[in-house]
């Protein structure tokens, strides 16, 4: 059920206000949240899960490429897709969201495979097997992956309308990522992309990815952008650190930048209450401070073993306190910002 097209009717037959529905639509997710959490050694276990059956079809689709044909790859992807989504709606109806929406996944993974064989079979997308025999290849595959990639873009679409799960973002950052790498190539050509060109496009498309994110963050009450955050956010520091490296500035440097860009991860984190930009950012500053021990004091081994276990301990009891005071800390930064600022950010936070 819509429950906020219900109570928009309610607002537009004045059975209740616009902060009643407001506040309702809060109170429903919040304990539909609440009621559906699922232990983290319960999540290992199903994404372990996952992951294991993606290689298997991937490894075995792989190994049916070298010694089969390419209808008997057609028919492996379309009893792939059959098994995961069955699997997937029953666990689905049985309240089971969490699992079902990776299966929902591996659905969308095996649709992608079809439409690639099926361009294979039709001579769309040239055969890999041709791949060092015609000279302008991976200008032929340009076309062919951008297809490949909207079908499967337009298919998880389509089904995350009737399944909202938040992983299927995963396949559309997927192939909006293969498109964009797709343009790139087109226009600096395959063999004129260097380091520096490739890094900081992907630098480009992670920034991009967190803005998106972000705007979807404010348009919904669930929290549907966790993957575009982490593959953004992550995304976007890495390629920062190649790019840094590729720019060969020098070690201190490139340290001192990762660790600003650290603390700008953990102040963005407090501020729209999402756990990629934290998590990352903490861990750049503790890399950071490691990098600052092992520099100075490497030569005396008794004296930095004693500093990093130390150094341990504080950031253990830097974690409790964190814990403790984490409302505290959000509020003050809350307050230190302009009222148009608060206004844009999301309205559903919730930091976990």
């Amino acid at each position: 059920m819509d429950y906020e097209h219900v109570l928009s009717l309610g607002v537009e037959k004045e059975i209740i206000n616009e902060t009643q529905k407001n506040s309702l639509i809060d109170l429903f997710y919040q304990n539909e949240n609440e009621s559906k959490q699922v232990p983290t050694v319960v999540k290992v276990f199903y994404y372990i899960g996952g992951f294991i059956m993606l290689c298997a079809m991937v490894a075995l689709m792989s190994d049916t490429v070298q010694h089969s044909t390419y209808a008997m790859i057609l028919m492996l992807g379309t009893l792939y897709a059959g098994l995961f989504l069955g699997v997937g709606e029953f666990l689905w109806r049985k309240n089971e969201k969490l699992p079902a929406g990776i299966l929902y996944f591996l659905f969308i993974a095996a649709i992608g495979l079809i439409i690639m064989d099926i361009e294979k079979m039709t001579g769309f997308f040239p055969h890999f097997s041709d791949m060092d025999k015609i000279p302008n290849y991976w200008d032929m595959c340009r076309f062919p992956v951008i297809v490949l990639s909207l079908l499967t873009i337009v298919a998880n679409t389509i089904l995350q309308n009737f399944r909202p799960v938040s992983l299927l973002a995963v396949p559309t950052i997927f192939c909006s990522y293969a498109i964009f790498l797709t343009i790139v190539d087109f226009i600096y050509s395959y063999k004129n992309i260097t380091p520096k060109i490739f890094f900081t496009s992907n630098m480009i498309f992670g920034f991009g990815l967190s803005i998106v994110g972000f705007i979807k963050d404010r348009l919904a009450k669930a929290d549907y952008s966790k993957w575009m955050y982490f593959v953004g956010s992550a995304g976007f520091f890495m390629f920062t650190m190649f790019l840094l490296d590729a720019l060969n500035i020098g070690v201190w440097q490139d340290q001192l930048i990762c660790f600003i860009l650290s603390l700008i991860y953990i102040f963005i984190g407090l501020m729209i209450q999402r756990k990629p930009f934290s998590i990352i950012g903490i861990f750049g500053v503790i890399e950071y401070i490691m990098y600052l021990e092992f520099e100075h004091i490497e030569q005396n081994t008794t004296l930095l073993t004693s500093v990093v276990l130390v150094t341990g301990l504080i950031i253990l009891y830097a974690g409790v306190l964190y814990n403790k005071n984490v409302d505290k800390i959000r509020s003050f930064i809350e307050s230190k910002l302009p009222e148009k600022v608060r206004q844009c950010l999301p309205q559903n936070r919730v930091q976990g």
